[in-house]
């Protein structure tokens, strides 16, 4: 496969373009979002005092069920992709921003809690910005990065897993920055596994479900598939997500 070509799409088109299919094409089980769904409550502290903020919430899923489990006072979706961002507008219990997270940082909207799930490798400037957040946040307030390590286990193909690294900066960059703002960090290696079947699978991809398999052709992507068929000869494919939590406490 050719090479990867990290500006053929700027990751907000990206998602303008998928977000009609998103909520559809995203098979992973109802385990796999009750385990991470879980955890964000617990190292996140989440209680009915709380007012959560969850940068790149996508189309609110996920915020709108932390809302309704946890009772806290307020659950804001913050996305920069308005075509995501109409997806979670549609959502009652939440309130959707259509902004990215320096915008949503500059409003000084209170919060207590912030979650940034899978989505910190496309903030830019994260010095200033782990420093505005340091400022905004009251005292033993946290916020939670759910990130992947550079080289992860899904079943991509060989080109994709160049991408993803590519753009996955070392997790221990996150920790170092945290610290240098006055955060008390703790980090967490936690891993789920799960079956698709490779259908399911192929859909995701087809669809570019990661921000990363924006740059790849449609032919790309069927020659990717394709690769992955030598090596999945059965008609499921079990996959393991080896996720990284870090907590940082104000």
């Amino acid at each position: 496969m050719n090479n990867p070509r990290y500006d053929t799409l700027t990751t907000s088109n990206h998602f303008d373009s998928i977000a009609e299919v998103f909520n559809r094409i995203w098979y992973f089980s109802d385990d796999y979002k009750d385990f991470v769904i879980n955890h964000i409550h617990r190292d996140l502290s989440l209680s009915a005092e709380d007012i959560l903020v969850d940068l790149g919430g996508g189309t609110g899923t996920f915020t709108s069920r932390i809302q309704d489990e946890s009772g806290v006072t307020k659950a804001y979706c913050v996305e920069p992709s308005v075509a995501m961002c109409d997806e979670a507008a549609k959502l009652k219990n939440i309130t959707a921003l259509c902004m990215d997270a320096h915008a949503f940082i500059s409003t000084k909207t209170p919060f207590s809690k912030l979650l940034l799930k899978e989505v910190i490798h496309h903030i830019d400037e994260r010095e200033h910005f782990w420093q505005a957040v340091y400022t905004r946040l009251p005292k033993k307030g946290k916020l939670l990065i759910i990130t992947r390590p550079q080289h992860v286990a899904f079943p991509l193909f060989a080109s994709a897993k160049t991408a993803f690294a590519h753009n996955q900066p070392p997790y221990e960059l996150f920790e170092s920055q945290l610290k240098a703002c006055g955060f008390k960090v703790t980090t967490l290696k936690r891993s789920h596994s799960f079956t698709l079947r490779k259908e399911n699978w192929y859909e995701m991809l087809r669809h570019r479900f990661m921000s990363d398999l924006s740059i790849f052709s449609d032919e790309e992507i069927e020659e990717g598939i394709r690769e992955i068929e030598e090596v999945y000869t059965e008609e499921s494919i079990d996959i393991i997500d080896n996720l990284i939590f870090i907590t940082a406490t104000k």
